[in-house]
């Protein structure tokens, strides 16, 4: 899998080039790629690996790896532009007309890009329809999430598996498809494990991020419903900003009082937690998988 990056890439350029003709779109386009290509590109090495694991050979799963890697920038690319909290990209430095453009050609083009694979068509039929489900689960994890309508854990968990963790699974399932031409459920089941860990990393990671706090955005995750729950009566005014009786301006000089409430509260143990519990059900899953050894270790070490 060392040549992940280069063949992934190779493959998305092609297919940029075959289907974004104008040439605004496609440098625009080839600019969010580019940042996209420069990360560590989970998505498609979730894809690689589990089609490995799983038996499969040859090369036609990088194509299927970067529609994969597509489908998923372009959910994050509109999720970016919805929740006005991430100005650090390429997409967000250029006209929200354009990027939204780009992010409706992505998804276009990872189906394209999927449908024109070199696998039989009955099992790329089964990806593609796995492809448009995951993508239809996470347009409803995102309206959940613009709503902020989330009362409680049970709820923040279902729209966490619609979305992070949803993809994490169509990442895996595609790839233990593609190699096997077979759903497989145990795949299925930890890799949801997997990806309300990681979501939940990213919690507690953007919990003190002060200029995008989740906190300072209102937003409703496992760490802030916990923070909310059991705050002290001096810290009221955390409940009241979350309720929108506080404006952003006249809680801005007041972070170390929200660190100390998070250390009071014991907020970052209890969601750190929670995390490990997740990441422990994943192991014992992955654990019972009746593969290589080699492969299970790479697909254990995914949690670290």
């Amino acid at each position: 899998m060392d040549d992940l990056a280069e063949s992934v890439g190779k493959e998305i350029g092609e297919g940029m080039r075959a289907y974004f003709v104008v040439p605004h779109l496609y440098e625009h386009a080839m600019a969010c790629i580019e940042e996209k290509l420069r990360g560590r590109m989970p998505f498609s090495k979730l894809t690689v690996l589990h089609f490995r694991a799983f038996g499969g050979t040859g090369h036609a799963v990088f194509r299927a790896a970067a529609a994969v890697e597509l489908m998923v920038l372009s959910a994050d690319i509109i999720d970016d532009l919805q929740d006005k909290d991430n100005d650090l990209t390429a997409w967000s430095r250029m006209s929200p007309e354009i990027a939204l453009n780009i992010a409706f050609g992505l998804t276009l083009v990872s189906q394209q890009m999927m449908l024109t694979g070199d696998f039989p068509l009955e099992v790329i039929h089964k990806a593609v329809q796995f492809m448009n489900t995951q993508t239809l689960a996470a347009i409803n994890g995102q309206t959940t999430d613009l709503l902020n309508d989330i009362g409680s854990e049970e709820d923040y968990l279902r729209m966490v598996k619609q979305k992070s963790a949803g993809f994490v699974v169509a990442a895996c399932m595609i790839g233990t498809l593609l190699a096997t031409g077979e759903w497989n459920g145990q795949v299925r089941d930890y890799a949801e494990e997997l990806g309300i860990a990681d979501q939940i990393k990213n919690d507690i990671r953007d919990l003190l991020d002060w200029e995008r706090s989740d906190f300072k955005n209102r937003k409703k995750t496992l760490s802030t419903l916990y923070l909310l729950q059991f705050i002290a009566e001096e810290d009221q005014w955390i409940a009241d900003y979350f309720e929108g009786r506080l404006r952003v301006e006249e809680i801005s000089h007041r972070r170390e009082e929200f660190e100390r409430a998070i250390e009071r509260t014991g907020t970052f143990l209890y969601t750190s937690v929670r995390m490990r519990t997740y990441c422990y059900n994943y192991l014992q899953l992955v654990d019972k998988l009746d593969i290589d050894a080699h492969w299970k270790n790479r697909i254990i070490t995914l949690s670290e």
